[in-house]
């Protein structure tokens, strides 16, 4: 569910910018990608922020050989004064067995954001809308599941709605 993932990665980035990470680089590692330049940026010292975030995004969910001896080595001596944030898509149970994988979640934390599905939103919602301060009563939020259609997003914004007319 991208909200979640884009929520869950948020909270990840602001706890290390209350850590003193404040400088953030952005990578995507699509076709073509230098997984040389994930080393580089690793090893490079900053000239404004000495602790930094690199934020890796992987779409397709496998880094491919190159990637994978590169993720591996990071993980077995990351830099102090670097945070590595990778976002990837659900990942298979093999993908999950692959030495890159192990060694990162050995050296790091591995966070899962499973699917919210239509018998669960009605609670997301309901705990959602307890997080901004409202209360409501089970119909209400049953009618506001049904009517968002599963799409979290929009559910997330007609809490967010309600909460700022009523809040």
């Amino acid at each position: 569910e991208p909200l979640q993932a884009g929520e869950v990665a948020d909270a990840l980035r602001e706890a290390a910018r209350t850590q003193g990470f404040a400088e953030r680089e952005v990578m995507h590692a699509e076709t073509g990608f230098d997984w040389g330049s994930l080393s580089a940026a690793a090893d490079a010292l900053s000239l404004f922020a000495e602790r930094r975030i690199l934020d890796l995004r992987i779409p397709g969910g496998k880094p491919g050989d190159a990637g994978g001896k590169v993720l591996s080595a990071y993980a077995q001596r990351p830099p102090e004064d670097n945070i590595l944030l990778i976002s990837l898509p659900r990942l298979d149970k093999r993908q999950q067995q692959s030495k890159w994988f192990k060694a990162l979640d050995a050296a790091g934390a591995v966070i899962q954001v499973w699917p919210v599905g239509p018998k669960e939103l009605p609670g997301w919602i309901s705990q959602r809308m307890r997080s901004r301060g409202l209360e409501s009563k089970p119909e209400i939020v049953r009618l506001l599941a049904d009517k968002v259609e599963g799409n979290m997003l929009a559910a997330a914004q007609e809490v967010d709605k309600l909460h700022l007319l009523f809040g």
